[in-house]
């Protein structure tokens, strides 16, 4: 019998168990499994390339998905010209997939939901995937794009200067397209607002783990 080593893997903000074997991953299924399971399908018959497949449930209950080769990033010098416009494009596809499905549920589509450049898998400085689809759900373009757009362009560290950081959001917005820039602007605040009351909450929640709790400290500063 063949035993297959498992490889824990880190790099994002969840605390839920997320490990590699061999070919796949295998995460614990949360409340939004299901139905990340049911987006994770239909992307996979629209032809959609930027998001792991879904394999089925494993003997001890946990999500197998396909293994995306590649690495997350946390700053901007680790990804090449044309990341922003390429991860612009392959949020835009993302919706036009799932636009007027009924996952949307008569909203505009299906949103990643958190689609922040720690969900996100680069190879040579280029994104090729989104990954973490539980947070996915029916709502709008401009809440994933304007969350998109923060987490990807605006740095309070790292030495970015600030015309370099306009620079990534122009060319984001440029990759997506057919949007004006005070509606990004508009939900790129929204976005912030959201994530400071959602971690603010918990902060205080005693029902998580260390770990996740100290995260939402950080996020909120």
């Amino acid at each position: 019998m063949v035993v297959m080593t498992e490889e824990p893997l880190t790099g994002g903000n969840n605390a839920m168990e997320v490990v590699r074997v061999g070919d796949t991953v295998r995460r614990a299924r949360d409340a939004g499994a299901a139905f990340a399971a049911r987006v994770l399908a239909q992307l996979e018959s629209a032809g959609y390339p930027h998001a792991p497949r879904h394999l089925g449930i494993d003997e001890r209950g946990r999500d197998i998905l396909s293994f995306v080769p590649g690495t997350t990033t946390d700053h901007p010098a680790r990804r090449a010209p044309g990341a922003y416009a390429a991860g612009g494009r392959m949020l835009r596809e993302l919706h036009e997939a799932t636009a007027g499905h009924a996952l949307a549920a008569g909203r505009e589509c299906v949103i990643h939901g958190d689609p922040g450049p720690f969900n996100t898998i680069f190879r040579q400085g280029l994104p090729v995937a989104f990954i973490d689809w539980s947070s996915c759900r029916p709502g709008g373009r401009l809440e994933d794009l304007g969350y998109m757009a923060w987490t990807w362009c605006i740095l309070s560290q790292g030495r970015v200067p600030p015309v370099e950081q306009a620079r990534h959001l122009r060319e984001l917005r440029d990759g997506y397209g057919a949007v004006e820039t005070v509606l990004l602007l508009d939900a790129m605040e929204r976005a912030q607002s959201r994530i400071v009351d959602a971690e603010t909450a918990n902060v205080d929640d005693p029902t998580l783990a260390p770990t996740r709790r100290r995260h939402a400290e950080a996020a909120v500063a």
